[in-house]
């Protein structure tokens, strides 16, 4: 009873962190390592456990998860370990058991699996038990505990596995005067698990070992367990028979232990090791691994589908193990011998590379050191169906040497540094247990960890990518495998599914660069998210998916419903369920006092389709619409005019949206186009189609005319005459700047029309090579501030890092309310928002992290030279808003206390708002609801610090400003900025974003930005487990205060030289007062529109209320 309590508390006190899940062994990346092999902590020349624990670091930022660990018993390494001779200790050149306990406890604290050998099928001939055997009596207990016989012809159906060095399965002992069996080596003899004694014994072992906290146990050469007269001695009942009685102590004492099962058979007969889940819980595929190497050989994925094919399903407590390379040979066992001859041709046409019936050579020098066919072997490996292994330093591409006896050349040393002896031992070199690769190509100076770690495109810094991609999903690991079959056989593609999960595989076999079509047909409307860099491509339809993949290529595709297309993506077809209007007389069929009296029932009842069906159908579908999830119970046509120039004729309209949440005025203006008589811009105006329309025998569509290239061009040739039409409640005016004849050029120039991939909350569209025309969308009584700011910076300021403003469109109604519908300003080449720059800074920053790229002492010097350049152009913009003018609207006034206590209670208000909101934890994702519980017992606590922040005096200006100032909205050009788009924040009211406010707010929402920067660069980086972003966020949190700090510093040199305000010192509290309004404002749009982002803001209004 004590040993069993002794027992029970080794095993509780030698778990992995975190283990939990029974099925853990599904998700396993496996990392195979010799003991001797990996680091010498002692410089005798031989590596130990000392070493190896203390390179349990680098396994785990490898990115494995499990460690599976060669023999380290005692034995007399005839056959590297595998001939044992003490199953109860290590072998003293590797250390001791407490050594083998420490390791252990390192690697399961790192979360780390271990993995060992149980060699039960045969020991050495030096083991005591066969000692005793030999002496025994015939017939005797200890006789039995391995398998004679006095002739040497029995069971000859069992087949000679090592052929280059045995003739028979027999050998004779002249102590025993006997024949014994051996299914390998002579100098190794086979067990006799006839005997229940041998059974048992092999039981207490393995129970030994699980007591030190081993996580899983190998069974080496499990098929040959058990011989019978008149088979193959492989596979037998018998077998199976044994392996379900060691099972089942797993199950009664070892909950989330597992067996590996080394079965080198065909696919059916492997699949017998699992029993019905109450044998092995995982088994190689052996089958699989000389299939992808004939694949990539042949160029053709025949091979691969072949044995998928024949593979039988398993047990769903079972998993498969795979593997490229291994300690043994790469065996041909399971191929054919026509194949066989194929794969020595291609890949060991060296006969010193042949041992056995297999190839003794690394991925590498397989490949032929092909970089790329390295990189596509991999990532075979880690997406087909099972539990990936790696052979220790295939991860660096480390070469063999087929000049060294046996499979030693594969087991030379790691190679850790150019440092002698390859960094692996400080011994002499002639004390090394094998010398290490020397040869130019492959040799320790050349490959290492040491140079692959400082270079980022490495083969190392790559494997550790792909793991990562790898852990972020279990459908890898315990998905099902469905095949696709593309016309081109070059390329192999495979679906792996897991619940809602769905990564499609792509690989091109060839050296060539291949296209393939795809029937995705059934994913219609997902968006295939490529997995390594997160990178979105255009959704899925009904057509065949094109794709192309450079030679040896490959991707990996999460399958996304929710993701939404590329910002850039356009669709070229309409909808095939477009409602067909009958017209009348174009576009006066919508206006039942315009046609013929007979027919103004028909124009009434087309203008009710129009609004309460086609419209509403059109403007719920688009980007621009700003209250998704608000069905549209109508569209009302409140203005619209015909338009007619020497283009063409439109219909620009405003229609009143009406939603349950209440009515919103939208600009969209109309287009009848039909085919027969303008087919190329009946065409062009496809995607944007509204309705097909129908008149008489002539048939055409209605479309959005912001699609229309005249339609566009006649706005611009409008806007320069200063056109002006009077409506049935109102007038549209096109008003030009000062600006307009230098952007327009000369009147007779030609100007090409050129949609934006890029469209939000308006259509933009360039026009020519020098300007933009903005089509507003959802139009709000007042004038626009981005054309009012816009005007006052191009036509009074004259502020040259905006965007001068051309011109507008406004309608005024009779009433005097006026609308801005579009704004034509100057087209700005540039590299970009500084959203994507910083972001895409901060990816790579990460990525240099995590591959272990050296930290510079002014790592951020490059990035932070531009900041202080934004900073500088911030403030200057500002200064240009606070200059005197004549015009109210710009007119900078001093701050009161009167404005204090507003926008101190404005703030208040929106935080009660807040916190009503957050108070219906159903608004929440589960994961955020104890943050925002947190955050409900601050309530007082937040409003306290809005409060104190109003407290003092302060000495400044209020004006005009941006408004819905972020990263976004500034375009990098030659390391400068340009400022763009001062409409403000949507959601406010334009007399709200017209409002005069210290010039802070708009440096709290830079700030924000920044901040939000940081998560969206860790949430790309695939940062999913815990340890790398408790590893990581440090280093941006360092990166975010460093940014805030140079901004902030400059900001205030430049503002109060402007006399913006007197003391930073004073404005300081105003400047906490505006973050803490712009992180309202970010939960509160978070919930409402992008639910996993809103652990950013709670934990923001956290940080501020701890």
């Amino acid at each position: 009873m004590s040993a069993q309590i002794a027992r029970g508390e080794a095993r509780r006190a030698t778990r992995p962190a975190g283990a939990t899940d029974p099925l853990w062994y599904k998700d396993a990346i496996i990392y195979e390592v010799h003991v001797r092999a990996f680091f010498d902590s002692n410089d005798d020349g031989i590596g130990d456990f000392p070493g190896l624990t203390r390179k349990l670091d680098y396994i785990q930022d490898l990115g494995v998860n499990t460690i599976w660990l060669l023999p380290f018993y005692p034995s007399p390494g005839k056959d590297d370990g595998y001939d044992i001779a003490d199953y109860r200790n290590v072998h003293p050149q590797y250390g001791t058991r407490a050594d083998f306990r420490q390791f252990v406890r390192e690697a399961h604290r790192r979360g780390i699996r271990v993995i060992t050998e149980l060699v039960i099928n045969h020991t050495s001939d030096q083991h005591p038990w066969f000692q005793a055997a030999r002496r025994a009596p015939p017939g005797s207990p200890k006789r039995n505990y391995y398998v004679w016989s006095d002739d040497p012809n029995r069971y000859s159906g069992a087949r000679i596995i090592f052929t280059d060095t045995e003739v028979s399965n027999w050998a004779w002992d002249p102590i025993a005067k006997a024949y014994y069996w051996h299914r390998f080596f002579s100098h190794q003899p086979d067990l006799n698990f006839d005997n229940p004694a041998v059974i048992r014994a092999v039981i207490r072992i393995m129970q030994f070992w699980l007591d030190q906290g081993v996580d899983g146990l190998r069974l080496d050469a499990i098929p040959y367990l058990v011989e019978r007269e008149g088979t193959s001695c492989e596979n037998l009942r018998e077998t199976h028979e044994v392996i379900r009685e060691i099972r089942r102590v797993i199950d009664e004492h070892y909950a989330d232990r597992m067996l590996l099962a080394e079965a080198n058979q065909w696919p059916e007969d492997v699949r017998d090791y699992f029993g019905e889940g109450d044998e092995c819980h995982m088994a190689y595929h052996f089958p699989l691994m000389p299939r992808m190497y004939m694949a990539i050989a042949q160029e053709d994925r025949h091979p691969i589908v072949e044995i998928l094919q024949q593979t039988p399903d398993i047990p769903d407590n079972c998993q498969w193990a795979i593997f490229l390379r291994n300690h043994d040979e790469l065996t041909l066992e399971m191929v054919t011998s026509r194949e066989r001859d194929y794969m020595y041709q291609m890949y060991a046409a060296d006969p010193r590379a042949r041992l056995n019936l297999g190839i003794r050579r690394r991925l590498a020098p397989l490949m032929e050191n092909d970089i790329d066919r390295i990189k596509l072997m991999n990532s075979l490996l880690l997406s087909m169906p099972g539990s990936p292994i790696i052979y220790y330093g295939d991860e660096i591409g480390m070469g063999d040497n087929i000049y060294l006896g046996d499979r030693n050349g594969v087991r030379t040393p790691m190679q850790w540094s150019p440092d002698r002896n390859a960094g692996f031992s400080r011994a002499d070199p002639q004390q090394l247990y094998l010398p290490p690769i020397m040869d130019p190509i492959y040799g320790f100076q050349a490959v290492n960890v040491e140079a692959q770690t400082r270079d980022r495109s490495s083969l190392l810094n790559w494997m550790k990518r792909m793991l990562q991609v790898r852990k972020s999903t279990q459908a890898f690991g315990r998905g099902t495998l469905r095949l696709i079959r593309p016309g081109n056989r070059k390329v192999l593609a495979y679906v792996r599914e897991y619940g809602d999960d769905r990564i499609l595989c792509v690989v091109n076999l060839a050296r060539t660069a291949q296209p393939v079509e795809l029937d995705l047909s059934e994913f219609k409307g997902s968006v295939p998210i490529e997995m390594l860099g997160r990178t979105t491509f255009p959704p899925i339809g009904e057509l065949p998916y094109l794709l192309t993949l450079s030679g040896y290529g490959f991707y990996w595709f999460r399958l996304s419903r929710e993701a939404p297309a590329p910002a850039w993506h356009e669709e070229r077809l309409p909808r095939e369920d477009l409602p067909v209007l009958v017209l009348i007389d174009g576009f006066r069929s919508f206006f039942a006092e315009r046609v013929a009296p007979w027919r103004a029932n028909a124009a009434a009842r087309l203008r009710a389709q129009l609004e309460e069906h086609v419209v509403p159908e059109f403007i719920a579908a688009q980007r621009w619409f700003a209250c998704k999830g608000a069905p549209i119970t109508r569209a009302r046509l409140a203005e619209s005019v015909e338009w007619e120039t020497g283009r063409g004729r439109w219909l620009p309209a405003l229609f009143d949206v009406e939603t349950s949440a209440g009515t919103e005025r939208y600009f969209l203006p109309l287009a009848i186009v039909f085919e027969d008589a303008e087919e190329s811009r009946w065409t062009k105006l496809q995607p944007a189609t509204i309705a097909r329309v129908r008149q008489q025998a002539t048939v055409g569509v209605l479309a959005d005319a912001s699609a229309d290239e005249n339609f566009c061009l006649s706005i611009v040739d409008a806007i320069g005459s200063g056109r002006e039409y009077v409506l049935d409640r109102g007038t549209v005016r096109f008003i030009a700047t000062r600006a307009y004849t230098e952007l327009r050029g000369a009147p007779d120039e030609e100007l090409a029309i050129t949609p934006l991939h890029v469209q939000g909350s308006n259509t933009a569209i360039r026009v020519g090579e020098r300007m933009l025309l903005k089509l507003y969308r959802r139009v709000q009584p007042g004038v626009s501030p981005e054309f009012e700011i816009g005007r006052f910076l191009t036509d009074v300021a004259h502020f040259p890092h905006t965007v001068p403003v051309a011109g507008a469109i406004e309608y005024r109604t009779n009433d005097g309310t006026r609308y801005t519908l579009a704004l034509l300003q100057a087209f700005v080449a540039n590299q970009g928002d500084g959203w994507e720059y910083t972001v895409n800074y901060l990816v790579r920053f990460l990525e240099d992290r995590r591959t272990g790229g050296p930290m510079p002492e002014d790592a951020h010097a490059v990035y932070l030279a531009l900041v202080r350049t934004l900073a500088r152009r911030t403030a200057e913009l500002h200064a240009a808003l606070a200059i005197p003018t004549d015009d109210p609207a710009f007119t900078p006034e001093p701050i009161g206390s009167d404005d204090l206590a507003a926008w101190q209670a404005r703030v208040r208000n929106e935080a009660v708002a807040t916190f009503e909101l957050i108070s219906n934890p159903s608004v929440l994702p589960e994961a955020a609801r104890p943050a925002a519980a947190e955050l409900l017992s601050r309530r007082e606590a937040l409003l306290e610090r809005i409060d104190a922040c109003t407290a003092g005096t302060v000495h400044g200006l209020k004006i005009r400003h941006h408004g819905d100032y972020h990263l976004g909205q500034v375009l990098l050009q030659r390391n400068d900025f340009i400022i763009v788009d001062f409409e403000g924040e949507p959601a406010r009211t334009l007399a709200e974003r017209r409002e005069k406010l210290p010039p802070l707010r708009d440096v709290a929402g830079m700030l924000r930005s920044f901040a939000y920067a940081r998560h969206a660069a860790e949430q790309r980086c695939s940062l999913e487990s815990s340890d790398d972003c408790a590893r990581y966020d440090p280093l941006l949190r360092e990166w975010e205060q460093d940014v805030r700090a140079t901004f902030l510093a400059v900001y205030d040199d430049v503002a109060r030289g402007a006399g913006l305000y007197e003391s930073f010192d004073e404005v300081r509290p105003l400047l906490e007062l505006f973050e803490i309004e712009k992180v309202l404002y970010e939960l509160r749009y978070e919930i409402n529109n992008r639910p996993d982002w809103v652990d950013i803001p709670l934990g923001a209004l956290l940080a501020i209320t701890s």
